[in-house]
């Protein structure tokens, strides 16, 4: 699939602050007349495009209107350190561009031809959905039975989150605990895998009872059922970071001394997404001392969760504002007093904070419909799930 903008030539210059390596050039023959100048280089850490550009002696209308010609196709700021940057010129006039490319992650490509206007083309990679299954014996801990069978690691970060009110990963497992999981993988034509893995089905059975996760599609919150009743419908509130600090007493990374951690804390970049645990009414959208960007939802029953920390609020974000599990409501940042980029998830019951990994806080839905249902049976058939096993 391809995307296509083109743009009138334009002479603008963007600033460039950030600093490149010199780029090596060969020699090639294009057609029987024209004869153009080749560079590559693979970005590092703090390179920016007009930078490496402006250092191969590009002119500045040219490197403008390359950054004007991905607007819409391929936002510049995504470069990561990896990516490939490729282009051309005549030999005759080197701070003309005559090709830009970009090999970008999960095997994306942007071309940008000078000749003539200016056209931007990005070329997604075709890929195939590959369904994983596994069952396990966990005889350790999540995250080493997540590694044994192949499946990604940032799983138990996930199921530790949305389990939280039933399972206590860290207390409950005893070992021989039967588990169970299927996912779903985007496949490049390298046999490489693109994007997030999505999982859509799991179950432990422990202490006699059986747990079940059930996740739709990637936009919908997860179902949680235990011995077959719906018993929760919700989300994680940001999916495959790291818990970087729990709740209890710690020493504040930018304060000092021993505080009281009145919530979790999930270290990821920022502008990562972060999703409304559960169905709620936004009640707070602003800003608060050491907690910097905030939204609070009230869920009812004098339970409301916080989010901290946010770079910025998602669109119509404000008071009053209804919400649903898995609406995206902000994005990661560093506001107030934090150390760096990190979501701090709190959960208050009657204005108390209490931990979101122990409380099954957020009130549940308990009335499963027949498409929930269907969704737990075809898990279930497909990891071989039988009547006898329910606890």
């Amino acid at each position: 699939m391809a995307t296509k903008l083109t743009v009138p030539l334009l002479a603008f210059l963007l600033a460039a602050p950030l600093h490149a390596e010199p780029l090596a050039s060969e020699q090639i023959e294009t057609g029987a007349a024209v004869e153009v100048q080749s560079a590559e280089i693979t970005i590092a850490q703090g390179d920016s495009l007009d930078r490496l550009l402006a250092q191969g002696g590009i002119s500045p209308s040219d490197r403008a209107e390359a950054a004007l010609a991905l607007d819409g196709v391929y936002d510049i700021r995504d470069l990561r350190p990896g990516n490939v940057l490729r282009w051309t010129t005549r030999r005759d006039d080197n701070s003309r561009l005559e090709s830009l490319q970009l090999l970008v992650g999960n095997g994306v490509e942007v071309s940008l031809s000078f000749t003539g206007e200016v056209e931007a083309v990005r070329l997604e990679p075709e890929t195939t959905t590959r369904g994983r299954q596994e069952t396990v014996v966990l005889n350790g801990s999540l995250y080493d039975a997540l590694v044994s069978i192949g499946a990604p690691p940032r799983f138990a970060v996930d199921l530790t989150a949305l389990m939280a009110g039933q399972v206590d990963f860290r207390r409950d497992l005893r070992g021989g605990e039967a588990f169970a999981l299927i996912w779903q993988e985007d496949i490049l034509p390298d046999g490489s895998i693109a994007g997030e893995p999505r999982l859509s089905y799991s179950r432990l059975t422990i202490g006699g009872h059986d747990y079940e996760l059930v996740a739709t599609d990637a936009a919908s919150p997860v179902l949680l059922f235990e011995d077959g009743e719906l018993v929760q419908r919700s989300a994680p509130p940001i999916m495959g970071a790291r818990l970087s600090s729990v709740f209890g007493n710690r020493n504040h990374p930018v304060l000092g001394g021993r505080r009281m951690h009145t919530g979790i804390d999930y270290a990821a970049p920022t502008g990562t997404p972060i999703n409304a645990t559960g169905a709620g009414r936004i009640v707070y959208a602003g800003t608060i001392r050491g907690y910097g960007l905030t939204i609070d939802v009230d869920h009812g029953g004098g339970v409301t969760t916080r989010y901290a920390h946010l770079s910025a609020f998602a669109e119509g974000m404000a008071p009053g504002t209804r919400v649903r599990a898995g609406d995206r409501i902000g994005a990661v940042g560093a506001t107030g007093l934090v150390s760096g980029p990190n979501l701090h998830y709190e959960v208050l019951i009657d204005g108390r904070p209490v931990d979101p990994l122990e409380d099954d806080a957020v009130p549940t839905q308990e009335i499963a419909s027949a498409i929930d249902m269907d969704a737990l049976a075809r898990g279930r058939l497909a990891t071989g799930y039988s009547s006898d096993q329910e606890g």
